[in-house]
């Protein structure tokens, strides 16, 4: 440890025990009790003469200390850390050098020690943390950032920031921009809370409306005759398996040989109403996803191996979506929707849509227009019978159909917070499975509650309900 003892004579002399730095910082000397910011002037009482001090001292600020004596000696534990300028012999100054710890002890002419002054020079704050808490307020608006900075080694900052945001879209930013500040990534670290609602409920209505329409008419005609010992037979299959048999059948012997004649005439008409309602919910910047079907199987096969392998599509109702809440409150979408069926050839068809958008919560994204239509008509007939004109049509048979189908599909966020729990009832919560005189004597699955009574059945309706017969 280096000690600087300076004698200090009775004239009034200045003595300059360490060069002062030109750059001006802040200074806070500490007492019994903490001292206020910025105070740059420290008086000793005569009560506390001989007490020890702390004092704080920024690197190349300086402060004034008045002593209640005059000092015959100063003594410096650390005149590399600060320096000790006696202007007279009651007034001293005291300059920060760098950054550590050291004791100025004074000394009056008796040898009794006047004051000692436990000084501490700190290092000059970051000033990037409060030009980056500044730029944060004014470009994140409804946020409260606190930024804590140090000055590292050469021109590295380190940044914590703290306090609320409205939306994780907000901490990004907020992150991004300290990111600028900081110099790299690993120079900053976010405690960030995002104090808005951060859950996204999606309601997806998919409706599906179908029209069928087939037709079909014709004659099947077979015949069987025997000469001798051999037999024949004529058989025309002009009809397939698409209705159930329907129309008239007749059979006949002409000079030993048994005609058989099937009259089909059909008309079929379908309308098929699909709906899904599947309900998500997702964290801000997390996907979702919802499949209601099922999977087909498929088979490859590799020549080079000589392996076969099964994939498995995925056919039905199928929804993924991102939601990114902003800070206005705007919840921004990513939406995936598809709606498959497989095909009797086992082929898949799918109509799908993808979009991204951005909703208020509570309103409402229709995607319409998915039509389509298709027709197909089959003619069947006898070989040269049934292109004899006229005539020919008894030998013909005529297949059609047509199928025209209309997809819809709605979107609707809303922003949500959890339930508590058994707060929302489920099928299950008032059903009791029959008892086995119910089950055996009445035929029932499960009881029944106040069907006598009030007319009403478990988990009544209300408002206008029934059934619609087209």
């Amino acid at each position: 440890m280096k000690t600087s003892l300076i004698k200090v004579p009775r004239p009034l002399v200045g003595l300059l025990l360490a060069p002062a730095l030109a750059v001006g910082l802040a200074v806070g000397p500490v007492g019994m009790a903490p001292a206020a910011a910025e105070e740059t002037h420290l008086t000793i009482a005569s009560a506390a003469y001989g007490a020890t001090r702390k004092l704080e001292v920024q690197i190349n600020k300086t402060v004034l200390v008045d002593l209640p004596a005059g000092a015959a000696e100063v003594i410096v534990s650390q005149p590399g850390v600060a320096a000790a300028i006696m202007r007279t012999r009651t007034r001293a100054i005291i300059q920060g050098v760098t950054g550590g710890d050291t004791n100025i002890f004074f000394v009056d002419d008796q040898g009794r020690t006047i004051s000692v002054l436990d000084v501490k020079v700190i290092v000059e704050p970051s000033q990037v943390g409060n030009a980056l808490e500044t730029a944060l307020a004014r470009i994140i608006p409804g946020s409260n950032i606190s930024v804590e900075s140090i000055t590292l080694g050469g021109a590295t900052n380190r940044v914590v920031l703290t306090g609320t945001v409205l939306s994780s879209q907000d901490k990004e930013r907020a992150e991004a921009v300290a990111v600028q500040y900081a110099g790299a990534p690993e120079n900053v670290a976010s405690i960030l809370d995002v104090s808005g609602s951060q859950q996204v409920m999606l309601q997806v209505t998919v409706s599906e409306v179908k029209r069928d329409v087939a037709k079909q008419f014709g004659i099947n005609l077979g015949a069987a005759f025997s000469v001798g010992t051999a037999n024949f037979g004529i058989n025309s299959s002009t009809m397939n398996n698409t209705f159930p048999p329907s129309g008239a059948d007749a059979s006949f012997n002409i000079g030993g040989v048994a005609v058989n004649a099937a009259i089909r005439a059909l008309e079929g008409r379908g309308a098929l109403h699909v709906l899904a309602q599947p309900t998500l919910t997702a964290i801000s910047g997390e996907p979702a996803k919802f499949l209601a079907g099922g999977e087909l199987p498929y088979s490859t096969y590799d020549t080079s191996n000589q392996q076969q392998t099964v994939i498995f599509k995925p056919y039905g109702v199928e929804l993924s979506f991102t939601p990114v809440v902003k800070s206005n409150g705007v919840i921004a979408l990513k939406v995936d929707t598809s709606v498959s069926e497989p095909q009797a050839d086992f082929s898949i068809t799918k109509r799908q849509a993808s979009t991204s958008v951005e909703l208020a919560a509570g309103t409402t994204l229709a995607i319409g227009g998915l039509l389509q239509e298709t027709a197909r008509q089959q003619i069947n007939q006898l070989p040269g019978l049934g292109n004899i004109p006229i005539l020919g049509a008894l030998f013909r048979s005529r297949d059609f159909q047509t199928e025209q189908t209309e997809l819809v599909i709605l979107v609707t966020p809303y922003l949500v917070n959890p339930s508590p729990a058994n707060a929302i009832p489920v099928p299950t919560d008032r059903s009791v499975v029959a008892s086995d005189a119910e089950s055996i004597f009445l035929g029932r699955l499960e009881n029944m509650y106040g069907v006598a009574g009030t007319g009403e059945i478990r988990g009544s309706f209300s408002g206008s309900v029934g059934f619609v017969l087209d």
